[in-house]
């Protein structure tokens, strides 16, 4: 791995006092990440409007978590990780604690675990895992001709940001089991850029409530770029049958980062 030479960019954060991420993207596929070797405008987007609201500090005052003040959050298609190290940053500068688990597919991890490494957060503990969404929700997903791996079908261009370090422990598992995430009580849980394939809809929506149960306190994040809104809208009908959820207005996102084609949302598990 560290033989291996890649791109790096950094995310800056609105506040000098964070320390930049430096990310490192893997473009020429040299790790055989596929489309989690890049960063992409989503996960910009939703990284700036986690620095300007206020979500972050009102999940952690109405956390119920049974570790105390310790957080619990899970971030489902990871890829180079730039959501979940941005948030650990943000937590550690309000001197909060919390465990993270950042989650994609075995193929992608190797690029993760090493953007971990090399962003830590004092007072987060970063874990690097493989989630199979089909061996969670037990739903195989819809056959298709299209492939998972196939980087062409995420088309929009990645965008630049700004990156580097601080203490914490940093764990790798690639073994597919997820009981204990499934029994985990999760205060957030992300999903960032993840839906551009529709074939996973109803795996990726049976994983989310098999992690998140009726009635469950957390906030799920949802955002993604529009590619195919028919096919979109058809997932947001599924995941309405078990979550509610509204849309973030452009007011309340970061004026410098946002665009017409970039939607977030804040979701919650029905009763």
């Amino acid at each position: 791995m560290d033989t291996i030479d890649l791109s790096s960019r950094e995310y800056d954060f609105n506040k000098t006092a964070i320390e930049p991420l430096e990310i490192y993207e893997d473009p020429s596929g040299l790790l055989h990440g596929g489309v989690g070797s890049t960063v992409w405008d989503t996960a910009i987007v939703l990284a700036k409007y986690l620095e300007k609201s206020s979500v972050l500090s009102q999940v952690a005052t109405a956390s119920t978590s049974p570790q105390g003040s310790t957080l619990n959050i899970l971030e489902l298609g990871s890829g180079t990780g730039l959501v979940g190290l941005a948030i650990a940053r943000m937590l550690s500068n309000a001197g909060l604690t919390a465990r993270m688990v950042l989650t994609d597919k075995a193929n992608v991890l190797p690029l993760l675990q090493r953007n971990m490494e090399k962003n830590p957060a004092k007072g987060i503990e970063l874990e690097a895992r493989v989630l199979d969404w089909e061996a969670v929700s037990g739903i195989k997903a819809k056959a298709t001709e299209k492939t998972l791996d196939d980087s062409g079908d995420k088309t929009s261009s990645p965008e630049s940001s700004s990156a580097t370090g601080t203490e914490s422990t940093t764990t790798t598992a690639a073994a597919p089991n997820a009981d204990d995430l499934v029994s985990t009580e999760w205060d957030i849980v992300i999903l960032s850029d993840c839906i551009w394939f529709p074939a996973l809809y109803a795996p990726l929506i049976g994983t989310l409530t098999q992690l998140l149960k009726p009635g469950s306190a957390a906030q799920l994040i949802v955002a993604f770029e529009k590619r195919n809104f028919s096919e979109e809208m058809e997932f947001f009908a599924a995941l309405g049958k078990s979550f509610t959820f509204r849309d973030v207005k452009p007011e309340e996102q970061d004026p410098n980062y946002q665009s017409d084609d970039i939607f977030l949302f804040l979701c919650q598990r029905r009763p």
